[in-house]
């Protein structure tokens, strides 16, 4: 496994190692015990008050790597949910990472009040999950409930573009013999 890089710097203060280590998002810690999760969506579809995490820790070494390098790329990161980029993810074995997190249970219900979204170094990086979202809804001017409905995969205009390419089709008929 590769070890994360630290800025190393014997004269260097707190505040300048701090500076220069990366802030990622979609991370983030359980408010009681402190575990390190990742975030998958910050809400539910008609739960604003709940949203879906993952304890990368739970993964074998090999998919642990390949989701956070998921988790870390640049479409990762540009993502408005991490859900949303993990559908079109997959693991180096070629499994969907997704599917396979929803399927073997990894992906877990908690409510937003007992996550802590951890955006930068330390206490002051650190902001509660459910008042990050009424942050981002109120900057969007949309209600908490609205979030899950943003940026969602666009799905429904492929089905379209296929049925109408279907209906200039010339349809078989069956030959009677």
């Amino acid at each position: 496994m590769v070890q994360p890089m630290m800025p190393m710097d014997s004269v260097g203060t707190t505040e300048t190692i701090n500076s220069n280590r990366k802030k990622i998002k979609h991370v983030g810690k359980l408010k009681d015990g402190g575990a390190a999760i990742a975030i998958i969506f910050r809400t539910v579809p008609g739960e604003p008050k709940n949203c879906l995490v993952i304890g990368p820790k739970f993964l074998d070494e090999n998919y642990q790597v390949t989701f956070m390098k998921a988790l870390e790329s640049a479409e990762g990161q540009s993502a408005f949910e991490l859900g949303h980029h993990l559908m079109k993810s997959r693991f180096t074995d070629g499994i969907e990472i997704l599917p396979f997190l929803h399927q073997g249970n990894f992906i877990k219900k908690m409510p937003t009040e007992k996550v802590i979204v951890t955006m930068g170094v330390g206490a002051a990086g650190e902001v509660p999950l459910d008042e990050l979202n009424e942050i981002i809804a109120k900057e969007k001017g949309i209600s908490v409930d609205e979030l899950s409905l943003l940026d969602q995969p666009k799905t429904a205009k492929k089905t379209e573009t296929k049925k109408e390419s279907d209906a200039t089709k010339p349809k078989a008929t069956k030959s009677k013999k």
